[in-house]
């Protein structure tokens, strides 16, 4: 049996900025942008921040800041 490491979220996150990722918040709004930053409560700083719905782009901000604690699930971009 092979023992497998296990991934830190926050640690994951890090290693991927400036990667593209989809976030979906707890009120089902998704962003798709680039992380610029995050810290460790997992606010996010993201650029070229497009708003989804049903995958298909609502609105472009640019860069928007996203509050951790409503956040459901961050997909990163080679899980795409």
């Amino acid at each position: 049996m092979s023992q497998t490491t296990a991934k830190r979220p926050l640690t994951t996150l890090q290693k991927n900025t400036n990667k593209s990722v989809i976030v979906r918040l707890k009120n089902d709004v998704e962003y798709k942008g680039k992380i610029d930053n995050v810290d460790s409560y997992m606010n996010l700083i993201m650029s070229d921040a497009e708003e989804l719905n049903d995958g298909k782009i609502v609105e472009k901000y640019g860069k928007i800041i996203l509050r951790g604690n409503n956040v459901l699930f961050i997909k990163l971009e080679n899980e795409l």
